[in-house]
């Protein structure tokens, strides 16, 4: 499936079901430059990775990772005493919806 070309009318569209206002030259600037994200794409799509496995995350060898450490924490009380207001034993925020 090829990409979809990238030109002020997409880039309008995308800004509209964002709810976002841009300027003319904004338009054309991301116009431009998610016109040169999805060449670069484009790019590595073209790359033959059938010989490479997949991977979560880069394997290294010598990974610098200290050896997990339970640590006592603070009680209820003690991050209850640290707020500046407490209600119904908990942190008390302020109301912004009714």
């Amino acid at each position: 499936m090829p990409a979809p070309k990238i030109d002020r009318a997409l880039v309008l569209h995308v800004a509209k079901l964002s709810s976002l206002s841009l300027s003319d030259a904004e338009v054309d600037r991301f116009a431009s430059e998610l016109a040169r994200i999805v060449a670069h794409v484009e790019q590595l799509d073209a790359l033959d990775t059938r010989d490479v496995p997949p991977t979560a995350h880069v394997q290294i060898e010598r990974m610098p990772l200290r050896e997990d450490e339970v640590l006592p924490g603070v009680t209820h009380e003690e991050a209850l005493a640290q707020a500046p207001r407490v209600e119904a034993d908990g942190f008390a925020v302020p109301v912004y919806v009714e």
